[in-house]
C-alpha cells in the first residue's frame, strides 16, 4: 500500500503521475492494453476546495498549472454528471448509478438523509457496482463506492476505484468527486473536508507514458 498526501488536487495529481512512472510495473489488461501499474495507492487531499466558500462550484475554482483537456465547459459538464440521475446517452455515469440505477433508489439523497439525522453515522455510503450486469458486461464502472462522514463539522469523503487511469482520468475524477462532496456538504450544512481516494489499480497506459513524462518535466 502506498500513501500519498497533498494539500490540493493539482499537487496530488502530479505526485501520483510521478509515482506510477517511477515505480510502475508493466501489466497487460483484459483489452490487451499495456499499462504501467502500481496497486493500492491511497491519496489524501487535505484541501480540495481552494480558498473559497463551499457554494462556489469546484470547476470555477480550478486553474491547473498544466495543459489538460478537462477545462471550462467540458469540466463543468463532467462534474454535473456526478450528481445527475440521467445517463445522457452513455452506457453508465456515476451519477446515474448512484441516484437512479438500483430500482430508482437515490443513494446520495439517502446518504444526506442519514447524515442529517445522525452526523456521526457510518452508513452514508453509495455504490455503483451491480453484480446482475457488471459481472457479464464489458463496460463497467471504475469507481465502485463513495462514503461520507461528518467529523468536527467537516464532510470527509472517501472513494474507491477498482481501476484508475492516473494520467488520463484521475484529475477530472477527483474534481467531479469534489463537486459531489460540495453537493452533499451544502445539503448537510457542513464544510468540505479532506478527500481520500483508494486506487486499487493505479495505472498509466503505454500510449500516455511520454505525455506523462512531459507533464512531470
Amino acid at each position: 500500500m502506498i500513501l500519498i498526501k497533498a494539500q490540493n488536487i493539482d499537487g496530488a495529481y502530479l505526485k501520483l503521475v510521478n509515482k506510477v512512472l517511477s515505480e510502475g510495473e508493466m501489466v497487460r489488461d483484459e483489452r490487451d492494453n499495456k499499462t504501467l501499474e502500481v496497486c493500492n495507492i491511497i491519496t489524501e487531499v487535505k484541501q480540495p476546495i481552494p480558498f473559497a466558500p463551499v457554494k462556489i462550484p469546484i470547476f470555477e475554482l480550478i486553474h491547473p498549472p498544466f495543459d489538460t483537456f478537462w477545462v471550462d465547459e467540458r469540466l463543468e459538464k463532467y462534474c454535473k454528471e456526478f450528481i445527475s440521475p440521467n445517463r445522457d446517452g452513455f452506457i453508465y455515469t456515476y451519477g446515474n448509478r448512484y441516484r437512479s440505477w438500483f430500482n430508482e433508489i437515490d443513494q446520495i439523497q439517502e446518504a444526506i438523509n442519514r447524515l442529517n439525522k445522525c452526523p456521526e453515522t457510518r452508513r452514508a455510503i453509495s455504490v455503483t457496482w451491480d453484480p446482475r450486469t457488471d459481472t457479464v458486461n464489458n463496460e463497467v464502472p471504475c469507481m465502485i463506492l463513495v462514503d461520507f462522514k461528518i467529523r468536527h463539522g467537516e464532510l470527509q469523503t472517501t472513494a474507491l476505484w477498482r481501476s484508475h487511469d492516473i494520467y488520463g482520468a484521475w484529475y477530472p475524477n477527483i474534481i467531479g468527486l469534489t463537486y459531489l462532496a460540495q453537493y452533499v456538504a451544502i445539503n448537510t450544512q457542513s464544510n468540505v473536508g479532506k478527500l481520500t481516494v483508494h486506487s486499487i489499480s493505479g495505472h498509466i497506459y503505454e500510449h500516455d507514458i511520454l505525455a506523462a513524462k512531459e507533464l512531470i518535466k
